[in-house]
């Protein structure tokens, strides 16, 4: 086995009064970004993620190592 370092994101952890469980993990923060996108827009409406909001959850990032 042998570890490896994610990136990982849950919508509580930018907005711990939103009540929503996504979290989401992924190889890149590109990726990252784009899954957070598409769950904005399908789950909470957003169109366009606003630019406050991206740093936001940019910030929140966090990296992860897990065994595989």
């Amino acid at each position: 086995m042998a570890d490896k370092q994610y990136k990982q994101l849950g919508c509580l952890d930018v907005d711990a009064n939103v009540g929503c469980g996504f979290q989401v993990r992924t190889e890149t923060e590109a990726e990252l970004m784009q899954l957070v996108a598409t769950h904005a827009k399908q789950c909470h409406k957003l169109e366009s993620i606003p630019s406050e909001m991206a740093a936001k959850v940019k910030s929140a990032i966090k990296t992860v190592t897990v065994t595989v």
